[in-house]
């Protein structure tokens, strides 16, 4: 049985779908935790309007994405929790094909598929670099994920107790939030992936976070050389990696100086390679 949270916050237009895919998964056995986070639209009437035991929701003040995952985990009551944004959707074999990497490999603390996005151009595979039908345990996470995602919040199931132990998601981030757990939780944890596409990212969604200007402070940036210390295999060249692809913005302005340490490490470590 799987628990599956949906965060919501002002997507009175699209979380009507996210929840019509859950509702038609061809495997059946979960419930369905909506945390309102304080919305200000007509998500919390969308959401009421439709009946189905397996469907709970909550409601808090708006605090933002992880304080409405992190509350979804805490009231979850089975040990497998699933995610999906509320402006995002499955394919109805999403919650199947998890549940038979379950059965097959047993040790798993992460189970995946890969997400595609849909955009003007239709609905694409988003890059990474696993070969064709591939489908087992992702040994060198950080090497693979410098070249693509691997990763998705709407296409994970954790364990419940792996991200209480890694204490879920950083409510002080705004952006990178999701691959900050995906971080903690790939250093002593397996994961599994099959590569096929069951769900869905909506660029073309309403309100999505990636749109939004995100201080310096509230970006995994200002916390993601924290890690360097941490021994595990290619972690240092995806956070140079990380570094470098989400710099630029802050660079060209007025939070230069903060963003300028972590850059000239990348720099440094590259002459003393």
């Amino acid at each position: 049985m799987f628990s599956i949270v949906v965060p919501l916050y002002n997507k009175e237009k699209s979380v009507s779908r996210a929840i019509k895919t859950v509702l038609e998964q061809n495997y059946s056995n979960f419930e369905l935790i909506i945390v309102n986070d304080g919305s200000t639209d007509n998500s919390l009437d969308v959401v009421e309007k439709i009946k189905d035991e397996r469907v709970k929701i909550i409601n808090k003040k708006n605090g933002g994405v992880s304080s409405a995952r992190n509350l979804g985990v805490e009231n979850a009551s089975t040990d497998w929790i699933c995610f999906l944004d509320a402006d995002d959707y499955w394919k109805p074999n999403h919650l199947e094909i998890i549940a038979e990497l379950q059965n097959k490999y047993q040790d798993g603390k992460i189970y995946s598929t890969l997400v595609c996005e849909n955009s003007e151009k239709g609905v694409q595979f988003i890059e990474n670099s696993l070969p064709d039908d591939f489908e087992g345990y992702i040994n060198d996470y950080f090497s693979l994920a410098s070249k693509g995602t691997i990763f998705h919040s709407s296409s994970v199931c954790v364990s419940k107790k792996a991200l209480l132990e890694v204490g879920c998601f950083d409510t002080n981030l705004k952006h990178g939030e999701d691959l900050d757990v995906w971080f903690k939780l790939m250093m002593n944890n397996i994961a599994v992936v099959k590569k096929t596409g069951t769900a869905v990212y909506d660029l073309l969604g309403e309100n999505r976070a990636m749109n939004l200007k995100c201080m310096y402070e509230k970006h995994l940036l200002s916390k993601i050389d924290n890690y360097r210390s941490i021994k595990v295999p290619n972690l240092n060249e995806f956070i140079d990696y990380y570094i470098l692809r989400n710099s630029v913005p802050y660079y060209f302005s007025m939070d230069k100086n903060k963003v300028y340490p972590v850059l000239y490490n990348v720099k440094e470590k590259k002459k003393q390679n």
